[in-house]
């Protein structure tokens, strides 16, 4: 019986770290804008952390495509078209990536999801 609540307990702890571990360094973050009348414009992304890292030009260079958002592509969910300077954008599911530069970023918006 003895054997039996130690094996549970240290299962139990085994599952306790494994879980610790897991911890996301980035937290889950979202923002939703209302637009009015039921359309609405939300954004699910990993608020990075700098950590005393130089992020634009260093970490993330630029004149690249970068992947926005920390662990996994921010993600845009508009329950109504869009017009993205001059372009539209139809309702749906998008990921996003950008393009920064010293002076101005290009913002791309992809119809793939799942990045």
């Amino acid at each position: 019986m003895q054997k039996r609540i130690a094996l549970v307990i240290g299962m139990i702890f085994t599952l306790i770290l494994f879980a610790a571990c897991q911890r996301r360094p980035s937290p889950a973050a979202s923002a939703t804008c209302d637009l009015g009348g039921g359309k609405t414009i939300k954004t699910n992304y990993s608020s990075p952390r700098m950590k005393g890292r130089n992020i634009y030009g260093d970490l993330v260079p630029f004149g690249q495509v970068w992947r926005a958002g920390a662990n996994e592509a921010t993600t845009l969910v508009t329950s109504s078209d869009l017009v993205v300077d001059g372009k539209t954008v139809p309702a749906g599911s998008y990921t996003i990536f950008t393009i920064p530069a010293a002076d101005k970023w290009t913002l791309i918006i992809n119809k793939k999801t799942g990045e």
